[in-house]
């Protein structure tokens, strides 16, 4: 019959272990390359002579400036050709503009490198996202894309704590070189990976339809747009406090940047990978129980995290504040694969890819970009009255956006269970 595929082509028979693998460690690269401003913030600041709104632009909107632009196209690209090949270009491109941050001689030419750093690994989220549900079905998809996720959380541990080190040792410069080589070689690897070809009849428009087809396709659904509000209002409360928390500990708690890099990248990288793994374990179980329970799970983890996020900014000691960010981590991560994966359930097959990549551009825009940035300028104002503590009153000031991201779960949960799920489609086929 057309459209059915047998068991040795189905691409979640072809080596799903080992593809997983492979992104998992993208993923990891991704937010290695990416922590390692973060870590080596304040002798950039010093070096350049920036402000905490300059440095904000570079940890935040510099990155997204063309992330944003080249998220949507390239995912496209992915879902209508190869798209392991096209997150295999994107790795090795994105690594050689990490190398580039290194050789920067002043603040407009890093500024120029991190945006197209963001350029390639705008593509690392959504296309892994549409690989991984081309290998594992929607009761197993959420524990899947957590040990894909967990990739990130790693890559924020070594990010801070590599970037810190040779920062320390070698100077911030090294630090960039130094981890932009490993991706290079993992590129080829993901570059090997099956193809896989999906039939006109799982596109979302007509077969051959365009962008703007396969858009008003994913927008007609309810439950999608609101998924993107989600996506990106929560990102907020994630990447909003990972951009600043080094910068904090070494202000706030007089930690020298060789002990606060590698301190904080366990906590918030440790936390990261032990709140997706348990939020993807978690919401499978309620997925199998009902479509719209994980939802219950993230609105109820991130007010949790913003209280102890609190704490952990109020304390004295810099060694139970650390402890308190590893906690507050942990329920604030657990949302992710929940979220990721709310995505690709909610998504034609075919257009997986392109529409995980809309997601990403409203957390990159706004999580990423906007959240760091406005949390430097909140930084700037608090300093003039409040001195060193200034940083710390801005976080505290942005963990207001938990409380807005669990209404929006709460109301996230009400649209999946009063709207029908995603027909099934005709599963997609490997390349040989």
């Amino acid at each position: 019959m057309a459209g059915e595929t047998t068991q040795h082509d189905n691409p979640r028979q072809v080596r799903p272990v080992y593809a997983l693998t492979l992104l998992a460690l993208a993923s990891f690269m991704n937010y290695l390359d990416r922590m390692v401003l973060p870590a080596v913030a304040q002798p950039i600041k010093l070096e350049f002579g920036l402000s905490d709104s300059e440095l904000g632009l570079l940890t935040g909107f510099a990155f997204v400036l063309l992330y944003a632009l080249s998220g949507v196209p390239l995912s496209r690209l992915a879902d209508r050709s190869s798209r392991p090949l096209v997150l295999a270009l994107s790795l090795a491109f994105w690594s050689v503009a990490t190398a580039a941050c290194g050789v920067a001689r002043n603040f407009w030419q890093l500024l120029l490198a991190r945006a197209c750093v963001g350029i390639g690994e705008s593509t690392c989220q959504p296309v892994g996202y549409a690989i991984v549900g081309d290998h594992y079905d929607a009761t197993r998809r959420t524990t899947a894309i957590a040990w894909f996720l967990v990739g990130n959380s790693l890559g924020v541990t070594a990010g801070f704590a590599i970037g810190g080190w040779i920062g320390a040792m070698y100077g911030w410069r090294a630090a960039f070189v130094a981890v932009a080589i490993p991706g290079l070689l993992l590129a080829i690897a993901i570059g090997r990976l099956p193809a896989t070809v999906r039939a006109p009849s799982q596109a979302g428009g007509p077969a051959g339809a365009g962008f703007w087809a396969d858009l008003r396709s994913l927008w007609s659904r309810r439950p999608y747009r609101w998924l993107i509000g989600l996506n990106a209002v929560y990102s907020c409360t994630l990447f909003g406090p990972i951009a600043w928390l080094p910068t904090f500990f070494m202000r706030s708690h007089e930690l020298p940047m060789q002990v606060a890099g590698p301190w904080t990248g366990l906590a918030i990288g440790g936390g990261m990978g032990c709140g997706m793994l348990l939020g993807g374990v978690l919401a499978d179980r309620l997925y199998r129980a009902a479509r719209h329970r994980p939802q219950w799970l993230g609105g109820v983890t991130v007010l949790l995290a913003a209280l102890v996020y609190f704490v952990a900014l109020s304390v004295d000691s810099a060694s139970s504040a650390i402890g308190l960010t590893f906690c507050a981590t942990v329920l604030g991560s657990m949302g992710s694969p929940v979220n990721a994966t709310s995505i690709q359930n909610e998504s034609p097959d075919a257009l997986r890819a392109t529409a995980a990549s809309l997601a990403t551009l409203a957390v990159g825009v706004i999580g990423i970009g906007l959240a760091p940035w406005l949390i430097g300028v909140l930084s700037d104002e608090f300093t003039l009255g409040y001195g060193r503590d200034g940083l710390r009153m801005a976080l505290q000031v942005s963990l207001v956006l938990s409380v807005v991201t669990a209404l929006l779960y709460l109301q996230m949960a009400r649209v999946l269970r009063t709207s029908a799920p995603l027909a099934a489609v005709p599963a997609a086929v490997t390349a040989r």
